[in-house]
């Protein structure tokens, strides 16, 4: 074999080690760097307090900054609420004053000067009749708060989703540094067999570099992994919301179960109880009393005011005085006002109306393809651990008959990657699969192992 190397290492006697210097590069800053590292890593993930699942869900329902919004919105809506059942009834106020002044003033019930005076008021109003402006409003508050009950489901959902979603990404990113540690400790034992091998003659110098170099490359690739589960980490802290690192439990693995129900199933499902489905519907009830209401200002108004008081110069004043009156007003024009405010009001419930069908179509897209996808992710778990246990055994046969000198290093090392390669193809798809059932629960509004 011949191996070329820059000319400037040319007639030195450490030409060897320049030609060499690329290969054993990575095993000297590993030397370096990644004791330090690795045992960093490990303190820091020591430090992460392990949580399941369905804890992890726990805290992220009752610390999570998004929902925590989504629920003031529904306070916000209750007060609205509140707000229209006050217009029902009459309005009560009541009003005091008292002067005094240096000189007197001319009272003409008395026929006399005085320096003091008071008086006391209270007034009721109550609007008979504003066409049907005040129902349409109470209709309206009264959608708005199922309609934020059901924005907040679907925060709810959404959160559940996120959370599960990094959880399993957690899992996935341990299970793949397991893969990495147990890839690292099979090119160790590889290397040391064909340093074996090389002291007895059956090898040559290049096997023995090779398999440093992929020895090297499996502690990096083992680093990065390590890296990546340490991200997880954080994003799965972040996601809860909690203000202490947390992972998941040693015991927790990517369990794949079957979807219980069929694609048609899940699409009747979906029309009955996905929240923002839910929402987008009652927004379109509340746009259509809101024209009711706006509709309405074309109609008289009709309102009855009546007040007692009480008013003298001395306290507590003497004089008393009641009132009654029955009024009403009708606008014959207000600039166009009333024409803006209804083809305002229109113009909202068009709009909800296709954010409605806007939110269908959009669910049923994303429940298709995410079905598909979770079908696709099963179908290719169960082709990833035959890819598994097949790669294993060719690795188990190539390792054999490098041994007996009828295979060469570059057989062993694509045996060696092949398995490696089809170990994290399952964590890939056991991973896909669990994201495809998040999305879908977050997309029905419920759990798929509950009965419909």
């Amino acid at each position: 074999m011949t191996i070329r190397h820059r000319s400037g290492c040319g007639g030195r006697p450490s030409a060897g080690l320049c030609r060499w210097g690329w290969v054993l590069l990575p095993a000297v800053l590993l030397a370096a760097v990644s004791p330090g590292m690795a045992e960093a890593q490990v303190q820091a993930s020591d430090n992460a307090r392990q949580i399941t699942v369905d804890e992890a869900v726990e805290i992220a329902l009752r610390r999570n900054p998004g929902l925590l919004q989504a629920f003031s919105a529904i306070e916000m809506a209750e007060h609205n609420r509140l707000s229209a059942y006050g217009a029902l009834l009459p309005g009560v106020s009541a009003s005091f004053s008292y002067s005094n002044s240096s000189t007197g003033r001319l009272d003409a019930l008395n026929q006399g000067f005085a320096a003091t005076s008071y008086s006391t008021r209270i007034n009721a109003g109550y609007t008979l009749f504003d066409g049907w402006g005040r129902f349409s409003n109470l209709k309206s508050a009264r959608l708005g708060v199922v309609e934020q009950n059901a924005r907040y489901r679907e925060a709810e959902f959404q959160v559940m989703q996120q959370v599960k979603q990094a959880y399993a990404a957690a899992v996935a990113t341990r299970d793949l540094v397991a893969v990495e540690e147990r890839r690292v400790q099979r090119q160790a034992d590889q290397l040391e067999f064909v340093r074996q091998q090389l002291e007895l003659g059956r090898a040559t110098r290049s096997d023995s570099l090779r398999s440093q170099v992929d020895l090297n490359n499996a502690q990096l690739s083992l680093l990065n992994a390590r890296n990546n589960a340490r991200t997880r980490t954080f994003e799965l802290t972040e996601v809860i919301g909690s203000e202490t690192l947390v992972g998941p439990t040693a015991e927790a693995e990517l369990a794949v179960t079957e979807i219980p129900f069929t694609r048609d199933e899940l699409f009747a499902i979906a029309d009955v109880s996905a929240p923002g489905l839910q929402a987008a519907s009652v927004a379109v009830e509340a746009a259509e009393a809101a024209v009711s209401g706006a509709r309405s200002s074309y109609l008289p108004t009709i309102s009855l005011n009546g007040g007692y008081g009480w008013a003298n110069q001395e306290f507590p004043p003497s004089n008393r005085s009641w009132s009654i009156g029955l009024t009403g007003s009708y606008p014959l024009f207000n600039g166009f006002q009333r024409e803006t405010q209804v083809f305002r009001a229109q113009a909202t419930a068009d709009q909800a109306r296709q954010a409605e069908r806007a939110a269908r179509l959009n669910l049923s897209s994303l429940l298709d393809a995410r079905y598909a996808t979770a079908q696709s992710a099963l179908a290719g778990v169960e082709l990833a651990e035959q890819n598994v246990e097949l790669s294993e055994e060719s690795l188990r046969v190539v390792q054999e008959r490098y041994q007996l000198g009828l295979a060469t290093i570059l057989e062993l090392q694509d045996a060696q990657i092949t398995f490696t390669q089809s170990e994290i193809d399952l964590v890939s798809r056991r991973f896909e699969y669990e994201a495809a059932v998040a999305t879908i629960e977050a997309l029905l509004g419920r759990r798929l192992d509950q009965q419909p």
